[in-house]
């Protein structure tokens, strides 16, 4: 396969595993308290890792510099940016309107890449398709927009900090791990992830009990394995392939994939205008994607973005 191609197939399978763990997260608080079940939930997923890690000889953080940005992705990814999701969700926010604010994702990631990525500044292109895409997943998710009362404000926000988190882990993966292997890297970063969740379920005094069978096991076993060991070895790898504004796109197509794995599978009402926002989130992606005409833009920072710097796939790759 060659190496476009690998782009497009990591990049896919993300959305869709991504696409629904929105939901069994909410499936999961049904059988466990939050951060309880996101602690087990990397901890599971740290163990595995583990074990593939040796089976496969995979190369361990090698300095200094690796070690502490493993803590700084343990703690700011794996443990504030899930605690405050799963928290968020327990506290009333749906996995709906939870997928909309999450979804400015793209554009804190683009702002803080623009601040230490000189290779990725933030154009009014890619800009303008962000803002683009996200109008599209706001139409797709207008219902729960509308009907989050106050009570839902700091619930609400705790996912839009959580995004907050996610775009500084990613920025600085980005710059500092290139050298890391997914596995190995990701192994320990949960592990520090599930003793910090960890700690913080023993703070808010949570039961400590074995969840319930189906909702808390087999939505954490699920989470563990497809939506975290699978998910966060692909996004690292894709991570190093293409611009990081580029992966967070993620966030704007998962919704899609979550409001149609609604209706296919579990009986919602299907929207028409669902239709409209995914297309009017889709062009937004693609406008971001398109080649510029000209040899350069000028970024936002004043900055010229050339033609055949590193990027995306090309438009007729377009992720779908």
């Amino acid at each position: 396969m060659s190496p476009r191609r690998s782009q497009v197939a990591a990049f896919a399978l993300l959305c869709i595993i991504w696409g629904s763990t929105w939901l069994a997260i909410r499936i999961g608080l049904e059988g466990a308290p939050p951060f309880l079940a996101a602690s087990l939930r990397f901890a599971v997923a740290s163990l595995t890792l583990l074990v593939l890690a040796f089976a496969l000889r995979s190369k361990w953080p090698q300095n200094r510099t690796e070690w502490a940005l493993v803590g700084f992705v343990g703690i700011v990814l794996f443990t504030a940016d899930y605690g405050l999701i799963y928290w968020g969700e327990n506290n009333g926010v749906e996995s709906g309107l939870s997928a909309i604010l999450f979804a400015s994702f793209p554009l804190q990631t683009a702002l803080v890449a623009n601040a230490f990525l000189k290779a990725e500044r933030l154009t009014l292109q890619k800009l303008l398709g962000i803002v683009v895409g996200f109008g599209g997943v706001v139409l797709i998710f207008r219902g729960q927009l509308a009907t989050a009362g106050l009570e839902k404000v700091v619930p609400m926000l705790a996912i839009v900090v959580a995004a907050t988190c996610a775009a500084f882990a990613t920025i600085a993966l980005k710059r500092w791990g290139h050298e890391t292997e997914p596995v190995t890297f990701n192994a320990a970063s949960m592990a520090v992830g599930a003793a910090g969740l960890a700690a913080v379920s023993l703070v808010a005094s949570e039961p400590w009990q074995i969840p319930s069978w189906p909702q808390g096991l087999g939505a954490i076993l699920y989470l563990a394995l497809a939506g975290s060991v699978v998910t966060f070895v692909a996004w690292q790898w894709l991570l190093k392939q293409i611009q990081a504004t580029y992966v967070s796109f993620i966030a704007l197509i998962i919704p899609i994939v979550a409001i149609f794995l609604g209706v296919s599978l579990g009986g919602e009402v299907f929207d028409p205008l669902a239709i409209v926002g995914a297309a009017v989130t889709l062009g937004g992606i693609y406008l971001s994607l398109l080649k510029r005409a000209a040899s350069g833009v000028p970024g936002i920072a004043g900055e010229t973005v050339a033609v055949g710097e590193a990027g995306p796939p090309a438009p007729s790759d377009a992720r779908r």
